[in-house]
C-alpha cells in the first residue's frame, strides 16, 4: 500500500484561504432580506460607495425605493464619496444624468459623481445584476429575475454578499474599468458633437460665403455698369458732361468703398490689420465725420434728417485716426440708411470710473430687424437692399482692436436704434 502524497505548505495555505473565502461569501434568496442588506450596506458606508445600476427599470426602482436618496444623504451628511453608474441608450447618454439634476437629487453635491454607460447590447433585459461596493471592502451583487417589476422585492431572485478583500478588489477593478469606459464614451460623444457642430457651422459659413459672393458680384456689377454706361453716354452727349461726371464719380466711390471693405475683411481674417496709433481729440474726429456726411446728404433731396452733436469737453484717446473715422462713418451712414425723416443724436462723454469714452448714436429710423440682432456684427448680415453687410463687422473689429466695445439695441417705447461705442481714454 503506497503512502499518501506529501502535502506541501503551499497546499495548506491555499486550503486555509479557500475555507476563509467560503466563510466570507453569503448567498441570500429571501428578497426581503436582500433589500434590507442592500440598505444596511449603503447606510454603513464610511468613505466610498460604488454602484452600478444596469437597467432603466432598475434605476426607477432605486429611485422610487429611496436608494438614491440614501446615496445623497451619505454624500451630504457623512461625506461619503458616491460613484454611480447608470444606463442610457445612445440617444439618451446625457439625459440620464440631467434627470437627476432636474429633480434636485444632486444639484450641488461635490462628491456625488455619475457616469452614464451605453449597454453592450440594446437587449437590455439580458443585463440584470446590480453591483454595490462599499468602502472597497464589501461587495453585494443582486440578480434580477423580472426587471419589469416596480420594487426590488418582486424583481430580485438572489444576491451574493462578499466580505473577502480579494474578491472585492476584483469587483472594484471591474467597476473602475467600466467607469473609465464611461468617461471615454462621454469624451467621444462630446468630440462627435463638436465635430457635428463644426460641420454645421462650416455649412452655414459656406452658405454665407456663397451669398456674399452673389451680393458682392451684384454690388460690384452695379456701379461698374453705371460707370460704363455714363462713359458711353458722355461720348454721345458731351453737353451733359457735368451731370455724367458726377454720376461716374459717385459710382466710382461706391465701387472703391466696396473693394476697400473687402480688403479690410481680408486683413481682419488674416490678423494683419495694422493700426497707426496717435493721440487725438475724439470729438473733433466725430465732427469731421458728421461734416462729411452732411455734405453727402446735401445731394439727397429725399432725406429729411438732422444730425445733432453738441460736444462739451475734449476727449483725448490714443488710436488710429483713420480707422476711428471709418468706424463712426460706418455707424452714422448705417443710421442714415434706415432713417428717412427724423433725428440722429450723437453723444460723447467720459466715464472717469471706468476710464472710458462712451459714444452713442441714436436714430429715429426703422430700427434693427429682430431676426439679425444676435448676429448683427457678423459678416454678411444685412436686411438692406444696398450693401453686403460688412460695415458693422469691420467697425466691431476696429473698435475691439483699440481695446473697446460696441453694442446696439432697439430704442424702448420709441422708433429707431442706438449704437454704443466705448474706447479707452488716453492715459
Amino acid at each position: 500500500m503506497s503512502a499518501p502524497p506529501l502535502e506541501s505548505k503551499h497546499d495548506k495555505v491555499t486550503e486555509v484561504e479557500d475555507v476563509n473565502e467560503s466563510r466570507d461569501i453569503q448567498i441570500l434568496t429571501n428578497t426581503v432580506e436582500i433589500r434590507q442588506q442592500y440598505i444596511n450596506l449603503i447606510n454603513s458606508a464610511k468613505f466610498e460607495i460604488s454602484l452600478i445600476i444596469a437597467t432603466p427599470n432598475a434605476l426607477r426602482r432605486n429611485l422610487n425605493g429611496g436608494i438614491i436618496n440614501m446615496l445623497r444623504d451619505a454624500a451630504e451628511k457623512r461625506n461619503v464619496k458616491i460613484n454611480l453608474i447608470i444606463p442610457a441608450y445612445e440617444d439618451q447618454i446625457h439625459k440620464a444624468a440631467d434627470a437627476f439634476q432636474s429633480i434636485g437629487l444632486m444639484p450641488t453635491i461635490q462628491n456625488f459623481q455619475i457616469r452614464t454607460i451605453l449597454p453592450m447590447t440594446q437587449q437590455i433585459h439580458r443585463i440584470k445584476s446590480t453591483f454595490l461596493i462599499v468602502d472597497r471592502q464589501f461587495s453585494f451583487i443582486i440578480d434580477i429575475k423580472d426587471d419589469t417589476k416596480e420594487n426590488l422585492i418582486d424583481a430580485a431572485s438572489s444576491a451574493s454578499y462578499y466580505s473577502s478583500k480579494s474578491r472585492t478588489e476584483s469587483y472594484s477593478y471591474i467597476f473602475e474599468t467600466i467607469w473609465r469606459q464611461a468617461d471615454l464614451y462621454v469624451s467621444l460623444a462630446q468630440a462627435n458633437k463638436s465635430l457635428k457642430d463644426a460641420y454645421e457651422k462650416l455649412k452655414f459659413h459656406d452658405a454665407m460665403e456663397q451669398e456674399f459672393i452673389n451680393l458682392a458680384a451684384h454690388e460690384l456689377r452695379t456701379p461698374a455698369q453705371a460707370i460704363i454706361g455714363y462713359s458711353e453716354m458722355l461720348k454721345v452727349c458731351p453737353d451733359k458732361r457735368e451731370q455724367y461726371d458726377e454720376a461716374i464719380s459717385r459710382n466710382a466711390a461706391r465701387l472703391y468703398s466696396l473693394v476697400t471693405d473687402m480688403q479690410d475683411v481680408a486683413r481682419i481674417e488674416s490678423q494683419t490689420l495694422k493700426l497707426d496709433m496717435t493721440r487725438f481729440d475724439l470729438n473733433q474726429k466725430i465732427e469731421n465725420v458728421i461734416e462729411d456726411i452732411k455734405q453727402q446728404m446735401g445731394a439727397d433731396t429725399n432725406k429729411k434728417v438732422r444730425i445733432e452733436f453738441d460736444p462739451k469737453d475734449s476727449i483725448t484717446v490714443t488710436g488710429d485716426k483713420t480707422r476711428i473715422f471709418q468706424v463712426f462713418s460706418n455707424l452714422l451712414n448705417n443710421a442714415l440708411k434706415f432713417t428717412d425723416d427724423g433725428t440722429i443724436i450723437v453723444n460723447a462723454q467720459k466715464n472717469h470710473e471706468t476710464h472710458e469714452a462712451i459714444i452713442t448714436i441714436k436714430d429715429s429710423g426703422s430700427g434693427i430687424d429682430p431676426e439679425i440682432i444676435p448676429n448683427m456684427f457678423s459678416k454678411f448680415i444685412t436686411k438692406s437692399k444696398r450693401g453686403v453687410g460688412l460695415g458693422l463687422y469691420i467697425a466691431k473689429n476696429i473698435v475691439e482692436a483699440h481695446g473697446g466695445k460696441i453694442d446696439a439695441y432697439n430704442n424702448v417705447n420709441e422708433k429707431g436704434a442706438t449704437f454704443i461705442v466705448t474706447l479707452p481714454l488716453d492715459s
